[in-house]
């Protein structure tokens, strides 16, 4: 008579973790919203070259790099569940170690992206000049976001080649 007792609910366990991704992420959308409305009526010049750089700011935003970084997360504790499959496959299992790599590394970026929105958002809510700002938090967002979605898309044909 060894049997261990387990708790008989685990289900509400595993949807903590999704509780708490949804609030913070609704949180996090909430505040950019309210930063990217209070950068509107800053001291950029509202010139042809202000207004496009105040477009592609604000396209990019929590509601955006948040959910990516979700689910790169999401994928990459999925492969290590499968990974521990009994397959003997050597050349299965490496596609799927890489794979996961890929998919940490694409959170890791999002996450940066996510937290250097929050920094620039911040920053744009404590100066006044802000062109310069803006030119860099479009160069240093869009560029963790693309180098994301690159490290997604190795990830994406690590995967498909397990299925090959």
């Amino acid at each position: 008579m060894d049997q261990i007792n387990m708790p008989v609910n685990l289900g509400i366990n595993k949807k903590i973790p999704i509780i708490l991704v949804v609030l913070v992420s609704g949180g996090l959308w909430f505040y950019s919203a309210f930063a990217q409305d209070t950068g509107n009526s800053t001291g950029l010049e509202k010139t042809g070259f202000g207004e496009k750089i105040n477009a592609f700011d604000h396209l990019l935003n929590i509601g955006i790099a948040a959910p990516l970084t979700a689910l790169s997360l999401t994928g990459a504790t999925f492969l290590t569940r499968i990974a521990k499959s009994d397959s003997d496959d050597s050349t299965y299992l490496q596609l799927i170690h890489d794979a996961k790599k890929y998919l940490i590394k694409a959170f890791v970026l999002f996450l940066a992206c996510t937290i250097a929105i929050f920094v620039f958002d911040f920053i744009e809510l404590l100066t006044t000049s802000l062109i310069m700002v803006e030119i860099i938090d479009l160069a240093i967002t869009y560029a963790l976001l693309f180098a994301g979605f690159g490290h997604l898309v190795v990830a994406a044909k690590k995967m498909y080649l397990t299925q090959v």
